[in-house]
């Protein structure tokens, strides 16, 4: 029993056999968040009010994840992992190990202070960002983004990308899409004002927006092919 005990103590300190419980962060203090590495999936806020944590853990979502018990050892583990760093909290993202990786997720779930400005550099991202943000840099393989709130600059470069950009808090200075792939929606809010430039293949623009060189807010586009409504 005793030896049994070592070797499971072994086990569970092992880096790379972590299993996936979240650890948190208290992050009241982050002016900046860094994420970086494979896959992930965020959950993003930036309000008043609660609670300025973020947690990080793994989690089933295919459709497997049903079978799974806690009968089973290799339940969902990643070596992903979080830290602060002076006023930067920085996200390493480890997507689980190869048998894992059609039905387990890294997320990240955190609530931020007002005006936190986010940089993300991974391999695909499922982002949904709600609140009062500075500036939002993405840099991804293939996206997915929701945005609701107020920021005041947006750049996302990429090979596929699906958007939605809500900004009708506050329209943001500039969006930029560099994007070989694009299919975006941005509501800017009432009387807001635009200028727009889409270079690409093929583009559809929906918009019944006046296109206005002087306007506070810029939208540029460089893409294959685009699917870009403006409201």
């Amino acid at each position: 029993m005793k030896m049994a005990l070592i070797t499971l103590a072994f086990l569970l300190a092992l880096p790379g056999l972590a299993v996936a419980q979240p650890s948190r962060l208290d992050v009241s203090r982050v002016q900046r968040v860094e994420i970086t590495g494979d896959a992930a999936a965020l959950v993003l806020t930036a309000q008043a009010g609660g609670p300025m944590e973020a947690r990080l853990g793994a989690r089933r979502s295919g459709w497997f994840s049903r079978w799974y018990s806690s009968w089973f050892y290799n339940d969902c583990r990643t070596s992903s992992r979080m830290w602060v760093e002076g006023t930067v909290l920085h996200v390493d993202v480890v997507t689980p190990s190869f048998l894992e990786t059609s039905d387990c997720t890294v997320e990240l779930t955190a609530q931020l202070p007002l005006g936190v400005s986010v940089d993300i550099a991974v391999q695909a991202v499922q982002a949904r960002l709600d609140g009062r943000f500075g500036t939002l840099v993405i840099d991804t393989r293939a996206g997915d983004v929701e945005f609701s709130g107020a920021v005041e600059q947006v750049d996302v470069s990429g090979t596929a990308l699906r958007a939605r950009l809500n900004t009708g808090e506050g329209a943001p200075r500039a969006v930029s899409f560099a994007v070989g792939s694009l299919d975006a929606e941005i509501a800017l809010g009432a009387g807001a004002k635009v200028g727009w430039q889409v270079d690409a293949k093929a583009a559809l623009v929906d918009t019944a927006l006046s296109n206005d060189p002087t306007a506070t807010t810029r939208i540029a586009v460089s893409a294959d092919y685009v699917r870009l409504s403006i409201r």
